[in-house]
């Protein structure tokens, strides 16, 4: 009979367990309403960032292909200056051939009494 008892008792123990013992159903979490803002939010300033940055990377490719033309005329400006000043300095029978050299090499002038051959063959 003790065994019994010792059974019931064991049994006892055994159903008060699994009273004790409640199944845990996992719950959705819910987002706090602060959390999908912050998100949002996050998202706007990183979207809005990389548009400013990109725009600011076109701005100044095309500012540096500003200043690098601008800086070759700058350096055409400054040989025409070097060479106006050269003209400048001639004495007067350099700057007679000077200016007959401008007559016969650009503006295709000649001399009373010169000739002109042109090459037909092509060689």
């Amino acid at each position: 009979m003790e065994e019994k008892k010792v059974n019931t008792k064991k049994e006892n123990i055994v159903e008060e367990k699994k009273s004790d013992i409640k199944e845990i159903t996992p719950q959705k979490k819910k987002f706090n309403k602060k959390y999908i803002l912050l998100f949002v939010a996050l998202a706007a300033f990183l979207v809005y960032a990389s548009f400013t940055i990109i725009n600011q990377s076109i701005q100044i490719r095309e500012k540096k292909e500003e200043s690098d033309r601008l800086d070759n005329q700058r350096q055409i400006l400054e040989i025409k200056i070097d060479s106006l000043k050269k003209i400048k300095n001639l004495k007067d029978d350099e700057l007679r051939k000077y200016y007959e050299d401008i007559a016969r090499e650009d503006l295709d002038y000649l001399k009373n009494g010169e000739r002109v051959f042109v090459n037909v063959s092509g060689d």
